[in-house]
């Protein structure tokens, strides 16, 4: 824990400053705004930043604190972790606490894509091995059907209910109160899709006194830890590894690849992306794609590339 003064608060040149407190106040704030995993990421990030802090801190010592607290981190973890401090200190400049963000000139680490891409046919095994005669591998394969569908989050999926669904007109509303950015979404959902979900639905059990589509034999509510270990298992019997996030990258590229040259701006909305960058990392993946089958269609390059190798042996011969 940061040692205090007699006071018992850390102390800046312009005034004292309880950022233990403020990050509290912080945090209430945030909960009406954002998911309860960023909540989670925030107030983590927060606690173990705030238990670095030793004795009085100036101004130019709070930037170094911070810089030294996120050294050493991956790109990932750093920008999750410095969006949470700038965050946080741009509050307490609002609050006039502080008279400027030490954060402000701390750029954003360079994006490494972790879009993964799987064949077609890995994700036609993985629809097949649920066993669909039980209410568990019904659910499973379902959940499967939704996420290829719609690219829904995990964590949306497993809270979705009954109601959220507009079967007459083809739509999945998703609620503020279970979306990551804490916005309404509307997901077009395909009749396949919809004759999955009433399937699901129709082996509900009657005794069970909830709306969750996605739930327990029980009838209980589902964790995105116990989706993840079916998957698990999945994983084994088609020899791939692949957890419920990867197919909805594989929703993704397969939008990209069959729809306009607007279509990044339906995608971001349909994912749920706050911002455009986010969505651009599947862009990216797909003009790699394009490269590739350039090099191994392109005409010019087989027709050059051959002459060129036997140019190439005629000279050796000279």
């Amino acid at each position: 824990m940061p040692k205090r003064n007699e006071d018992g608060v850390i102390m800046k040149l312009k005034r004292t400053v309880d950022f233990e407190l403020l990050s509290e106040e912080y945090i209430l704030i945030r909960e009406a705004e954002v998911s309860k995993y960023t909540v989670n990421s925030i107030r983590n990030t927060l606690r173990h930043l705030l238990a670095s802090f030793e004795g009085e801190i100036s101004d130019k010592g709070l930037k170094l604190k911070i810089l030294q607290f996120l050294s050493g981190k991956n790109n990932e973890h750093y920008n999750k972790q410095l969006q949470a401090i700038r965050g946080f200190f741009q509050y307490c400049v609002g609050e006039g606490y502080l008279d400027s963000n030490p954060c402000t000139a701390m750029k954003y680490k360079q994006h490494t894509s972790r879009v993964i891409q799987h064949s077609e046919e890995v994700i036609r095994k993985l629809l097949d091995a649920p066993d669909k005669n039980t209410w568990a591998g019904l659910r499973d394969y379902t959940a499967m059907v939704l996420t290829l569908d719609t690219g829904i989050r995990p964590n949306e999926l497993i809270q979705i209910c009954i109601s959220d669904f507009d079967f007459a007109n083809g739509y999945l509303y998703l609620r503020e109160n279970i979306t990551k950015t804490k916005q309404k979404r509307t997901l077009p959902i395909s009749d396949v899709c919809i004759s999955a979900i009433k399937k699901l639905i129709h082996y509900r059990h009657a005794s069970w006194n909830n709306e969750l589509v996605f739930c327990s034999w029980r009838g209980e509510k589902i964790t995105t830890g116990d989706l993840r270990d079916r998957f698990r298992a999945y994983s084994k019997i088609i020899g791939t590894q692949i957890t419920p996030y990867h197919l909805r990258h594989t929703f993704a590229l397969y939008f990209l690849r069959n729809s306009s040259k607007t279509g990044v701006f339906a995608l971001q909305k349909i994912m749920g992306h706050s911002k455009l960058e986010q969505t651009r990392n599947y862009v990216a993946l797909l003009e790699a794609d394009v490269q590739q089958a350039h090099q191994t269609a392109s005409p010019i390059a087989n027709l050059l590339g051959r002459s060129a190798g036997k140019k190439k042996a005629i000279l050796m011969k000279l």
